[in-house]
C-alpha cells in the first residue's frame, strides 16, 4: 500500500500570547494521497494557514506528528529541514512575494540557483516554467509591469521550478479579480493532473475550493466535514 504524501497524526498547535492561550489546531489528523488536490476551507483564524505552515516545516506542532513524502518532519536535522523546504515543497502566498529588483525569469530562477544549479540551467528551467504558465513573453518584465494574475502565475512557476512533489497555496486568489482567480485555479488543476503535483489549497472561497478533488472544512482548529467535488477540465 502506497504511503500518503501528507499525513498528520493527532496534530495540535497552541500559541501563547499576551492575550492568553490560542489553540490554532486541536488534534487534527489528515491523509493526502500523492497527486491529490485538497482544499482546506474555513473563515480567517480557523487554522488553515497554520496547517500549511506545519506541512511546509516553517512551524512545528505542539503535539502530534507531521509526515511529508515519507519523512517525519519532527525528526529531521536542521540541515535536512533546509533541504526539505528547498526541494520537497513549493509555496504560493496571497501577495505574490516577488522580488521587485528581479525580472520575471530571475524571480523564477532564484530557487534553482539557491539549490545549487548553474545560472544557465536555472535560466533554462525558469523559461520552461514561464512557458508553462503562459508568460514566456513577460520573461524580462519587472514585477511592477505585471498584473496581479500574472504575478501570481509567476509565483506558481517559482514554487515549482525545483520540481517539488507538494505545492501549498495559501489564499492564492485572495488578491485577484474573479477572472484572474479562475485562470489561476484552472492552472493549478492542470498542473495537478499533468505533473501529479500534490496540492493543498487554503481558502475561504467556495468558488476556489471547487478546483479541488476533495474539500475539508475547518472550524476552530478542527475538521468538520469533507465532500468530493469534481476537478474542472
Amino acid at each position: 500500500m502506497t504511503a500518503p504524501m501528507i499525513r498528520l497524526v493527532n496534530v495540535s498547535k497552541v500559541y501563547n500570547s499576551a492575550a492568553g492561550r490560542v489553540v490554532a489546531l486541536a488534534g487534527v489528523s489528515l491523509e493526502v494521497a500523492a497527486g491529490e488536490f485538497v482544499a482546506l476551507m474555513g473563515p480567517s483564524g480557523c487554522g488553515k494557514s497554520t496547517l500549511l505552515h506545519l506541512v511546509a516545516a516553517v512551524d512545528f506542532p505542539t503535539s502530534g506528528e507531521v509526515w511529508v513524502d515519507g519523512q517525519h518532519l519532527g525528526r529531521l536535522t536542521d540541515a535536512a529541514l533546509s533541504r526539505f523546504r528547498r526541494d520537497r515543497v513549493g509555496i504560493v502566498y496571497q501577495f505574490y512575494n516577488l522580488l521587485p529588483t528581479l525580472s520575471a525569469w530571475e524571480n523564477v530562477a532564484l530557487p534553482a540557483i539557491l539549490a545549487g544549479g548553474s545560472p544557465g540551467e536555472a535560466r533554462a528551467r525558469a523559461l520552461e516554467w514561464l512557458r508553462r504558465v503562459d508568460l514566456a513573453q513577460r520573461a524580462e518584465h519587472w514585477p511592477h509591469e505585471l498584473s496581479g494574475g500574472e504575478m501570481q502565475r509567476i509565483a506558481v512557476a517559482r514554487a515549482l521550478v525545483n520540481r517539488p512533489p507538494v505545492l501549498l497555496a495559501d489564499e492564492p486568489t485572495g488578491n485577484l479579480d474573479s477572472v484572474a482567480g479562475r485562470d489561476l485555479l484552472r492552472l493549478l488543476a492542470e498542473l495537478n493532473i499533468e505533473r501529479r503535483v500534490t496540492i493543498l489549497l487554503a481558502t475561504h472561497s467556495g468558488d476556489a475550493a471547487t478546483a479541488a478533488g476533495r474539500v475539508l472544512q475547518l472550524k476552530d482548529g478542527a475538521f468538520m466535514a469533507s465532500t468530493a467535488t469534481p476537478v474542472p477540465r
